[in-house]
């Protein structure tokens, strides 16, 4: 029996963990709609018309699956979202599976809280939801976030013509046995 309620809120060392809410609409628009967070997205920075959408969607995963992307809050501070992220299923290219997402506002990059979050991600799925495997969704210029990729433990596993026109956007992945083994 899965524990949902395990999952938000969920705290790890410096951050905390909660389920989105529509009401998070202020902070997503403004983090969503920098320019800098969507440097290498394809469509750009997000109208707050089109992130309400999207926060919508993503609100609607936890209402559906139990599970979903989290609002990223200071732990010292939970009412500073700091960003976005966690696990949730998405179709990536020919096949459904768990995709990992972060997403942050430009003051806070650089100090590891994609990382801190992205591993929490993962124990979430695998360990509480014992999934079998995670993927992550990375145009190739995307640098940074391959690095955070990386350094969770996913590896480079696939790509998928996903921006026509543009290089194909890589696949990342790590199964539960991979992460399961990297944590003995």
């Amino acid at each position: 029996m899965i524990n949902y309620g395990s999952l938000s809120p969920l705290k790890t060392e410096r951050l905390l963990l909660r389920k989105m809410e529509r009401s998070d609409i202020d902070s997503a628009a403004i983090i969503h709609g920098d320019p800098a967070t969507n440097i290498h997205n394809p469509t750009g920075p997000r109208s707050r018309e089109t992130t309400r959408i999207l926060l919508d969607d993503w609100a609607g995963a936890w209402d559906r699956q139990h599970f979903g992307y989290w609002t990223v809050c200071s732990i010292d501070e939970p009412d500073q979202v700091l960003g976005f992220g966690g696990v949730m299923r998405k179709q990536i290219g020919d096949f459904s599976g768990l995709n990992i997402y972060f997403r942050f506002a430009a003051h806070t990059w650089g100090k590891g809280y994609a990382t801190e979050m992205a591993m929490a991600a993962l124990r979430a799925a695998f360990v509480v939801l014992a999934e079998d495997a995670v993927y992550g969704l990375v145009r190739p210029a995307n640098i940074p976030s391959r690095r955070t990729l990386e350094k969770i433990g996913m590896q480079l596993y696939s790509e998928v013509e996903d921006v026509p026109g543009e290089a194909a956007s890589l696949i990342y992945r790590i199964t539960r046995a991979d992460y399961l083994s990297q944590r003995n």
